[in-house]
């Protein structure tokens, strides 16, 4: 019994010593489980954020992706657009042509709605070479050093001629450490202020437009020249700004726009530059334009001196119609330390200042009255005081105040040279060399033409025969407008040579291998300009009956007058008229009177038929310039004449999208050259895409490729034809 009590209890203890270790082992137990579950739950956690942060990466590199697809679907919309929209406006323009002969109005009213016809036909025409340019990658970037005023004048002259009447006022704002000289692409620049200036002088209710230019130093001798173009219209709301760059019809003006401010934003990111626009709804839009430059001379801080010490320090008082315009002229006088002195026109009417403490008064021609004629009048019999009446081109004239108290017209927008000159000049001095060549009694003087000159009538491009075996110069910078006058000039057999700046120009001259029988110098060029080549030309003896027409946009009394300063006999303006580029031709190389040959009957040239491509329409559509339409079809040739296998690749991936965009641009660009039955054929199978009958579109593979190819053989045929 005891020993029994003894093994109960020592079972007894057995077992409570097991439990309590099971107890142990269970506890253990637990907590491992915790900690696997813990482990595990910190691991699930780790592989969500993993792989939320794998979708978040998935997700922001397909959105980088598809961001770059609509950046390329993008801008083939804008190039398949613009093509379309050419076309369309080249039809708009031809219509309101033939609606202006019906039309019951003066000879001169309906010579003035011609001309603005066929600056539209010429604009479109330039736009569709740009494009198709663009298109083949062609256009360079082309870095030559420049003078900025020249670039400047020839902006102002060409939108002042565009805009000639409107009420609108245009400022040039610019800063005095602009420099005078730089080395940047000048043609692409003026293109580009062209195409914005344009745009906003455009817009409905727009009283002022400024362009204001400044500078910021980046390293070196490399500047960052800003351009800020601001307007006083209604303003753009933020959808308006984003399609701001893809042409548009415009059903109050009854025309599309934006075809310069795409290529200009084309030309703006290949000359590593940016083009932004802020706009704030009633109260106007800003563009604003950054492009790289450097600066020729940057240790030169006074860009213009003036001759003498007695021509700085001058008493100024200026009062113009727009204050704005006052303040961005009074900049320009300050410059040479002028103490100048600013009244708003309501002022001065309200109570005419005390001149007499003045040297120089710069007054709108609106303000000057017989009262202030005699007043002024008055004041000179006791001493010297300048007289300078003020207008803006756009506005100007043959209704202009004329009266000898005026010394000098000046008219807006300005820049820094124009004002330095206006000062030498006014007092008598010359800043610009003047050849004193002496002469032989018996010597033949050569003739200046010192007016506009005339068109001569029905003249065609057979007719530049008459100057057969002649030899011509022509210096211009634009490739475009050079190949336009080759192609109109080469039938003719004249011996032509380039030279793609001033520089060039003085040099082939004074080499001497070439006699010359004319030179059609630009003005506006990079490196040296043309006043400065016909200048250089003229210090030499040997070229003194060499005739020299000046052929450029610049279209101010003073800057015409400084072209015959340098030593030009003639001035042509752009855009081109073979009739006046004829009559210059004959003033100089031939010696039949011109009248005699006005009157000389003429059989133009008869066109052949070309199958796939009606050039006659085509030449039309160029602002009938045989010159213009044969640089536009080398120019489609280079971008499109191997489209066929574009399209065959295309077809295979079974690419629609991209087959749709090539043929609203072959559509639209077929359409503007005259080619019909490729115009209808993309029209065809624009149709299947719009229906997605994606299955018909093989088929149009072997009839695409026939297309191109006939047109490419008609083209070919033409080319060699004439």
């Amino acid at each position: 019994m005891h020993f029994r009590k003894i093994n109960v209890g020592i079972a007894g203890f057995g077992l409570a010593h097991v439990a309590q270790a099971g107890d142990f082992s269970e506890i253990e137990n637990i907590n491992l489980w915790i900690a696997l579950v813990a482990l595990g739950a910190v691991a699930l956690i780790i592989l969500f954020i993993a792989a939320r942060n794998a979708r978040r990466m998935q997700a922001l590199h397909q959105a980088l992706f598809d961001k770059q697809i609509e950046m390329e679907k993008n801008q083939n919309i804008l190039l398949t657009t613009m093509s379309e929209n050419i076309h369309n406006i080249a039809k708009q323009a031809l219509e309101e042509g033939r609606q202006v002969m019906n039309t019951p109005a003066s000879v001169e009213a309906k010579e003035e709605m011609f001309a603005n016809v066929e600056n539209r036909l010429l604009d479109v025409t330039n736009d569709l070479i740009d494009f198709l340019r663009l298109k083949s990658k062609k256009v360079e970037v082309i870095n030559e050093e420049f003078n900025i005023n020249n670039v400047l004048n020839e902006v102002s002259g060409t939108i002042c001629s565009r805009f000639a009447g409107s009420r609108c006022e245009l400022i040039f704002d610019i800063d005095k450490n602009i420099p005078r000289r730089l080395i940047g692409d000048s043609l692409h620049l003026g293109q580009i202020l062209e195409s914005i200036l344009e745009y906003q002088m455009d817009q409905a209710n727009i009283s002022e437009v400024k362009l204001e230019i400044t500078m910021f130093d980046t390293y070196g001798d490399n500047i960052e020249m800003q351009f800020r173009v601001t307007d006083t219209g209604i303003g753009l709301t933020s959808e308006a700004i984003e399609k701001l760059f893809t042409p548009y019809y415009d059903e109050e003006v009854g025309a599309y726009v934006g075809l310069g401010l795409f290529v200009s934003n084309e030309l703006v990111s290949m000359m590593d530059g940016k083009l932004s626009v802020q706009s704030t709804i009633g109260k106007g839009s800003t563009f604003t334009l950054a492009i790289p430059l450097t600066v020729v001379d940057k240790s030169n801080k006074r860009m213009y001196r003036l001759p003498k010490k007695a021509l700085i320090e001058k008493q100024v008082l200026i009062v113009d119609d727009n204050y704005n315009s006052a303040l961005s002229i009074k900049k320009m006088f300050a410059y040479f330390r002028h103490d100048v002195t600013v009244l708003t026109q309501e002022e001065f009417r309200r109570n005419i200042p005390n001149l007499t403490p003045f040297d120089i008064i710069v007054l709108h021609e609106s303000l000057f009255t017989h009262r202030l004629v005699e007043y002024i009048t008055k004041i000179r019999m006791g001493k010297s005081l300048k007289v300078i009446a003020l207008n803006a081109l756009l506005r100007a004239d043959k209704s202009s105040f004329v009266d000898d108290i005026i010394d000098m017209h000046l008219f807006k927008p300005l820049n820094q040279e124009r004002i330095f000159e206006l000062i030498v000049n006014m007092y008598d001095l010359k800043s610009m060399i003047e050849p004193e060549a002496k002469k032989d009694k018996d010597e033949k003087q050569l003739r200046t033409h010192k007016s506009h000159i005339l068109e001569t009538k029905g003249i065609t491009q057979e007719r530049f025969k008459d100057f057969k075996n002649k030899s011509v110069l022509i210096v211009e910078d634009n490739l475009i407008n050079q190949k336009v006058l080759t192609n109109l000039l080469h039938l003719s057999e004249i011996k032509i040579t380039i030279a793609n700046n001033g520089q060039e120009a003085v040099d082939i001259v004074k080499e001497g291998k070439h006699k010359f029988d004319l030179v059609l110098m630009d003005i506006n060029m990079p490196i040296m300009d043309g006043y400065t080549a016909t200048q250089m030309i003229r210090l030499d003896t040997k070229f003194d009956n060499l005739p020299i027409v000046a052929f450029t946009a610049l279209v101010l009394d003073s800057e015409i007058k400084k072209m015959f300063h340098s030593g030009v006999n003639a001035f042509l303006s752009k855009p081109l008229n073979i009739g006046k580029l004829y009559t210059a031709m004959a003033m100089y190389m031939l010696d039949e009177p011109l009248s005699r040959m006005q009157l000389a009957d003429v059989t133009p040239r008869e066109i052949k038929h070309y199958e796939g491509i009606d050039i006659a329409d085509g030449i039309q559509r160029s602002n009938n310039s045989e010159a213009l339409y044969l640089e536009v079809l080398k120019e489609f040739m280079e971008a499109y004449g191997e489209s066929d296998k574009i399209f065959a690749s295309l077809v295979k991936e079974h690419r629609y999208e991209q087959i749709k965009m090539l043929c609203v641009d072959m559509k639209g660009l077929s359409g503007a050259i005259g080619a019909h039955d490729m115009q209808d054929l993309m029209t065809e199978i624009l149709q299947l895409l719009l229906y997605k009958k994606y299955e018909l579109i093989a088929n149009y593979q072997e009839k695409y490729i026939f297309a191109i190819k006939t047109l490419n053989r008609s083209i070919n045929k033409f080319l060699t034809d004439i």
